[in-house]
């Protein structure tokens, strides 16, 4: 492990590297640094046994208001950090450092920053569940909590040690074990569930699952290439006015070229003229009869 560099010889700061892991320190350290070098007082007052002191922070360039108790220390400021982090702000220790403290107050960290986290976690038969009071816990459990402890600061040691050290601590653990499983009897799937759920399981079913509602487009599939081509096929065939022939297509989506009418010859042309003409012609001689 690496060892903390101070940046003073304060006990403030030494209670810090006492207290808190390195990575929150190194938090705590800077702003214990900006504490010493940046902030001066602007105002002082005292409201029900409260000190309300003004302090200008000239990073910030800005006043912040440091709320301090000195019969319980408990301490807040304006700027929020301690709730957002755990960890007392500049402006806290530097409240701290006028009025002489030596220690952190409890009220001014949090407990999952420190390095003793670990040692007051509730267990029980099936391990961890949850940090609090050991006070509040019978006998058995503190003790399951110093077998805890026990055990994380021997896996702590183990680490770099050589492989055989592993491999009798593993032994020991499995001859306990073996000795302990004879007197218990094994649970069944059901007896853990219940077990896990802290209840008796109900065997009569009340719930039911719901009815199967079907929409429109509900039960059809996508069809294959193939199923495709057979669907096709048994349709009757029609006219296809671009190729003329009998299929399952029509001129829109024709698969052969557009088809062009044959051009008609010069002399269909000139007949077809001459019969309009003659008709014409009857049609005036008719006129003339008429009138």
């Amino acid at each position: 492990q690496s060892t903390l560099q101070l940046f003073s010889k304060s006990a403030l700061e030494s209670d810090g590297a006492r207290l808190f892991t390195h990575a929150v320190f190194e938090e705590f350290q800077e702003e214990y640094k900006c504490s010493t070098n940046t902030l001066t007082s602007r105002g002082f007052s005292e409201s029900n046994n409260m000190e309300l002191n003004t302090v200008k922070d000239a990073l910030r360039n800005r006043n912040f208001i440091v709320q301090y108790n000195p019969g319980t220390l408990e301490s807040s400021c304006t700027c929020k950090l301690f709730k957002r982090r755990g960890v007392p702000c500049r402006h806290i220790l530097w409240i701290y450092l006028g009025n002489g403290l030596e220690k952190i107050p409890e009220s001014s960290f949090a407990k999952r920053w420190t390095k003793d986290a670990l040692r007051d976690i509730k267990s029980n038969h099936k391990g961890c569940v949850g940090v609090g009071d050991v006070d509040i816990i019978d006998k058995k459990q503190i003790e399951m909590t110093k077998l805890w402890s026990e055990v994380h600061e021997t896996m702590g040691v183990l680490i770099g040690r050589e492989k055989e050290h592993v491999e009798d601590l593993c032994k020991l653990i499995k001859e306990f074990r073996e000795k302990l499983l004879p007197s218990v009897p094994p649970m069944t799937k059901h007896q853990e569930l219940e077990e896990l759920f802290g209840c008796a399981t109900n065997n009569e079913i009340t719930i039911l699952p719901p009815k199967i509602s079907k929409n429109k487009g509900s039960g059809k599939r996508m069809l294959s290439n193939k199923a495709k081509v057979v669907a096709c096929a048994s349709k009757p065939k029609r006219m296809c006015n671009n190729c003329k022939q009998m299929a399952h297509h029509d001129k829109r989506n024709c698969p052969n070229p557009f088809v062009e009418r044959p051009p008609q010859n010069v002399d269909d042309e000139e007949e077809e003229e001459e019969e309009e003409e003659e008709e014409e012609e009857e049609e005036n001689e008719d006129d003339e009869l008429d009138d």
